[in-house]
């Protein structure tokens, strides 16, 4: 049976962990964790999984990898883990920017099978939207062991690796963006005279039926603008005043700038 180590014990591996024990897709203790914080490697032996903290033991216990740290503290994570490292482990690397072929490298293992996964937070819900990235070599039982470990937080989709830049504000930036957005909605209609935090829930609620329709109705979103759009009513009054406020030109830049970022980070990081 495959066993699985995050370096790295924040949340965003919580929320991964959590996934896999409610599914039950493995035993917690073919789960192993390591990170600086004593508190959060007893977090998770409470949750009856393997806590080491040296990270070379961890290394060495794990055939899946998970690097879970921040993208400044990944040159010095992987220092310490090459010599542990083990013929025929995978590589998961969730950091933006961090390059497989960079990985690689700094391991010092050319041959090293390594997907990078660009997750969203929604997993802590079980909602996650996750991207696997595949490069041609990758070997299909892996990149099938890595897509199911996310699957059991929410759902997955795989695309060629040299694409996650290009999927960030799809998935990984949009859970911010649409937050920014839904603030701006209730900061606004709430001084019209309404308690904001009702403005705030019916929005929300908003948000969770919209979704469901572009997901479920089998209708083209066009199609269901359309319909929620009367000639001369309300809703094509404010999407008028959207496009005269500029709020098309500022999405596309916005989603630019998040994709440009990424691809600078990406030459940052090799």
């Amino acid at each position: 049976m495959k066993t699985i180590g995050f370096i790295g014990a924040g949340n965003m591996a919580e929320a991964i962990v959590k996934g896999i024990d409610r599914t039950k897709f493995l035993p917690p203790q073919q789960i192993g964790v390591t990170d600086v914080n004593v508190q959060r490697l007893e977090h998770f032996a409470a949750m009856g999984h393997r806590a080491f903290a040296d990270c070379r033991e961890l290394v060495a216990f794990a055939d899946y990898l998970v690097l879970s740290v921040k993208p400044q503290q990944m040159a010095d994570v992987l220092a310490e883990a090459a010599p542990a490292l083990r013929e025929g482990t995978a590589v998961i690397s969730i950091a933006a920017g961090i390059s497989a072929d960079y990985i690689r490298r700094a391991l010092g293992r050319p041959e090293l099978v390594v997907i990078p996964v660009m997750p969203n937070t929604p997993l802590l819900i079980a909602e996650g939207a996750t991207a696997v990235g595949r490069e041609e070599d990758t070997p299909a039982e892996q990149l099938a062991f890595v897509k199911q470990i996310f699957a059991a937080s929410g759902k997955v989709w795989e695309l060629p690796a040299d694409k996650l830049s290009e999927v960030i504000p799809a998935n990984s930036s949009s859970p911010a963006f649409i937050y920014y957005y839904a603030k701006l909605f209730c900061d606004q209609i709430s001084q019209y005279g309404l308690e904001r935090e009702m403005v705030k829930e019916m929005f929300c609620q908003t948000l969770i039926g919209a979704a469901r329709m572009m997901l479920e109705s089998g209708e083209d979103i066009d199609d269901l603008i359309a319909k929620v759009c009367s000639k001369g009513g309300t809703t094509i009054a404010g999407i008028e005043g959207f496009q005269a406020k500029g709020l098309d030109a500022a999405v596309a830049y916005g989603i630019q700038r998040c994709i440009e970022r990424a691809h600078e980070l990406g030459q940052a990081n090799g």
